[in-house]
């Protein structure tokens, strides 16, 4: 889901730019013929095994040297991984380390080094002789962890930790020798710049008020520099060397930009805003060499990268050109002759990696071998996830993804919508699990994201007001599969709606206020009450650099404190309306669950079971609010199948492994949903 606990840093905004255009018609998906038409055309999909979707890839943590020499990656082994370099000249590959545990890899400034991030400790590695030393060990109950490499040095890296005693947050330099400098002390840092010397230069904090502060040093002073408000983009980039601008990510009331603004008050600059006026810009490419700004990168409805330099443009023109349904991230120096490329898709299980020639201008697979010993499933055999831009009934464009089986009759698929938790979140354009599972069991898979669905802008978060009852995102997303059905995608005798936390309630509100659209709802972790939910996770307390739930909520535009509001939300929950519940429904949830109480669930289900319905119930007492055991989630993808098979005429379903069996056997608290 779930109820946001977001960092600042995450969701912080600042209205300093200009309100940027409207998403163009020319996004809207004006017909659906063309895309139904192309995938009947296509080879039907052999049927796949449930396990084989979850294959993972061997190759994890694959980075590129700032001096673009080396590729370094983890390679996992029974007993763990090894750490490995491939010469990108020669392609000659040796191991450097084996048997590691979990770790993540970072490469130092100069290139000659990696450092190693186990979680509990820092290592640093030498490429020349494998030399391996640690450097710094991390006291979990100093909150230390690594943050970045230092760029500023050859092979030194910034840590951060937290004095609980003094309440004094601390970031410090680590060098090869394992010496310690302290370089900041005070509020929690939701951000920071460095000059040339590695000292900081510019900070970012958060007041008593909520209020993001940019700072600039000095004479040794932290000075006033600029503001932000609460919940909007402020993410420091870069400065110039004079420390008179800064180029930050900043929004408007629409899309998160890249934006120059100038510290004596002139006006300022956009730099880069989304072509397509459709994303929020998700973050700059820098060079870890010079600092310089390669890429401005978006994540929807792809990934896409656009260059800030004319080399950059060059080589980010030809990579869309040779990729240009991929979701490509570029792991680039400005200097370096090669650039790594890291291919994703959806229907890219496991990514590909290649090297992109510069100068050539060519493109070069690389890490093949390793990459097929995970077994990838061939991609001819999945499914593409294509974007959807449809109207509302209120005229705004909302956006989602349809997935389809290749070789069927779009018009006579059975439809799964799949709704996301959050409801501040988003669906990507990537691979997911079980939205290929489905699809090869002959479903067609709605993922729609609503209004109130990050990653569009502002604006398109805010839009349904705070109307978290049966109002605007609800409406949304039942539009969007009306719209669906009416342009020939989706048998409108076979829909059924899922989704997990916000998701699973969307779930249970849709089987309460449009009875008759969908034969059945599958909802994991779901709050029946809405209202009531969010008033108890209000309740927690906000970390360090933090704004405490009740505060996001306010600038989401739901107000606690705004009586009429809330009485419209739970006055069409799913909870107060139990009564109009005819279609069958399956509930999973987690017996430890902290954010959606286990008994407003149980008490809902008993409500429904004392009135007749059709309700089937699953209570794993071991469980949180997000199942992390993969029985339980086997269980899910058991009971979703034999849900389909059950009532919208799905595949038969084989029969449950007796360990699964037991678990069903043990944790079933009702079974209305699933009576044949």
């Amino acid at each position: 889901m779930s109820l946001p606990q977001l960092s600042c840093a995450c969701i912080a905004l600042l209205v300093l730019v200009s309100a940027a255009q409207a998403a163009p018609a020319s996004l809207e998906t004006r017909s659906l013929k063309q895309i139904a038409a192309r995938n009947l055309a296509l080879p039907a999909a052999p049927r796949i095994g449930d396990d084989d979707f979850s294959r993972r890839s061997r190759l994890r943590e694959v980075k590129l040297s700032p001096d673009g020499a080396w590729v370094a990656y983890l390679e996992s082994t029974d007993k763990g991984a090894s750490l490995k370099l491939m010469n990108v000249v020669t392609q000659e590959k040796r191991q450097l380390l084996a048997d590691l545990g979990r770790a993540q890899l970072h490469w130092s400034a100069d290139g000659q080094a990696l450092f190693v991030d186990s979680g509990d400790a820092l290592s640093l590695l030498q490429v020349k002789d494998g030399a391996s030393v640690r450097i710094a060990a991390f006291e979990r109950k100093l909150q230390q962890q690594f943050v970045r490499v230092d760029t500023s040095r050859p092979q030194s890296a910034l840590v951060e930790d937290y004095d609980e005693l003094a309440k004094r947050h601390r970031i410090a330099r680590i060098g090869a020798d394992g010496a310690r400098e302290v370089l900041y002390e005070g509020d929690k840092l939701l951000d920071f710049l460095q000059d040339d010397k590695g000292q900081l230069s510019f900070i970012r904090t958060l007041d008593a008020d909520y209020v993001q502060r940019v700072a600039r040093r000095q004479d040794g002073k932290w000075v006033a520099a600029t503001q932000c408000k609460r919940m909007r983009a402020c993410e420091l980039v870069s400065a110039s060397a004079d420390g008179r601008a800064l180029t930050m990510l900043l929004s408007s009331d629409e899309r998160k930009r890249l934006v120059q603004v100038d510290l004596a008050g002139k006006p300022q600059r956009v730099l880069h805003g989304d072509p397509m006026a459709l994303a929020d810009l998700d973050h700059v490419k820098l060079s870890p060499r010079t600092g310089a700004a390669l890429f401005a990168v978006y994540d929807a409805p792809r990934r896409r990268n656009y260059g800030l330099s004319a080399a950059a443009r060059q080589a980010g023109a030809d990579i869309d050109k040779r990729f240009p349904d991929a979701s490509i991230s570029i792991d680039a120096s400005d200097d370096a002759a090669q650039w790594l490329l890291t291919e994703r898709g959806a229907r890219l299980p496991q990514e590909r990696f290649w090297l992109y020639d510069r100068k050539l201008r060519s493109f070069r697979a690389i890490l093949e071998q390793e990459r097929a010993l995970g077994t990838p499933l061939p991609e001819q055999q999945l499914a593409a996830k294509i974007a959807l831009h449809y109207r509302a009934s209120d005229g705004a464009l909302v956006h989602g993804y349809l997935s389809l089986p290749p070789g069927k009759d779009a018009a006579r698929l059975p439809l799964l919508t799949m709704v996301h938790g959050g409801p501040w979140a988003a669906f990507d354009g990537g691979y997911q699990t079980l939205v290929q599972l489905l699809v090869n069991r002959g479903f067609a898979v709605f993922q729609p994201n609503f209004r109130a669905s990050t990653g569009y802008g502002e604006q398109y978060i805010r839009a349904p007001k705070g109307e978290f009852g049966n109002g605007r995102a609800q409406a949304d997303i039942v539009e969007g599969v009306k719209w669906l059905v009416a342009n020939g995608v989706g048998d409108p005798q076979r829909l059924a709606i899922i989704g997990d936390s916000f998701g699973g309630y969307s779930t249970l509100l849709a089987l309460t206020h449009n009875p008759d659209l969908f034969q059945f709802g599958m909802a994991l972790s779901p709050p029946p009450d809405f209202e009531k939910t969010m008033r108890g996770a209000a309740g927690n307390p906000a970390g360090p650099g933090e704004l405490p739930l009740g505060v996001q909520l306010v600038d989401y535009g739901v107000d606690l404190g705004d009586s009429a509001l809330m009485k419209r939300i739970a006055d069409t929950s799913p909870a107060a309306n139990a009564g109009k519940l005819t279609k069958p429904l399956l509930i999973i949830a987690g017996g430890k669950d902290t954010m959606v109480s286990i008994a407003a669930v149980t008490d809902y289900v008993a409500t429904l079971q004392g009135a007749g319905k059709p309700v089937s119930l699953l209570v794993e007492p071991d469980e949180g609010h997000n199942p992390r055991k993969p029985l339980t989630r086997q269980a899910y993808v058991y009971l979703l199948q034999r849900m389909l098979h059950q009532h919208l005429g799905g595949p038969a379903v084989a029969a449950p492994s007796p360990e699964l069996a037991r678990l069903l056997e043990q944790t079933m608290r009702a079974h209305g949903a699933l009576a044949r």
